[in-house]
């Protein structure tokens, strides 16, 4: 199990943020957006980085995740999904169906590359199959001053496919009856 700084990826999360103009991402991910502003460190809190203005007044949450390399070039499209915040004791972001987002928004600093998943879609799947990609991709513990939180890296195409089985529809068993 491999292990990680929370503070060195804290400052690296908030240093980066601003330089790889998150707020640009947002406006053109998200159709119809007038302006993204970063959120006040209370909604910060609950897991809001971001607010998206959109033209009907509704602001849109965005959380971000920022990771310093991009390892789609080697083979390792994934996005990390935190399991625990604190081993044991508080669930991860990943499995809240209480977190008060609409989206969740990984950017790669290295590449520029960035992913946008739903957040009640993500945490829906997740829920549902979190058990099955820890024994398949592993878990990966970070070490967070004093205790311990858990991710696990679940290739990109795995979790949208797992998204669309979950909520795009099931085919219909067509009648192969002429019409009339």
């Amino acid at each position: 199990m491999q292990e990680f700084s929370f503070s060195e990826r804290l400052a690296f999360s908030e240093g980066n943020s601003a330089s790889m103009s998150i707020a640009e991402v947002l406006i053109r991910a998200i159709p119809g957006a007038l302006a993204a502003h970063r959120a006040h460190q209370t909604n910060d809190r609950l897991g809001i980085d971001w607010f998206v203005e959109m033209p009907n007044g509704r602001l849109v949450s965005v959380d971000t995740k920022v990771r310093s390399e991009d390892w789609a070039s080697r083979g390792r499209d994934d996005l990390a999904l935190e399991t625990w915040s604190v081993c044991g004791k508080k669930i991860g972001w990943t499995l809240d169906a209480t977190k008060a987002t609409d989206y969740i928004l990984w950017l790669w600093t290295n590449t520029g590359r960035w992913a946008l998943v739903p957040f009640p879609m993500l945490c829906g799947v997740a829920t549902e199959n979190i058990e099955t990609w820890k024994a398949v991709y592993g878990a990966h513990r970070q070490n967070s001053g004093g205790w311990m939180s858990e991710c696990v890296f679940v290739p990109r195409k795995e979790i949208w496919s797992a998204i669309y089985k979950r909520y795009g529809g099931q085919p219909v068993e067509v009648n192969n009856a002429p019409r009339p």
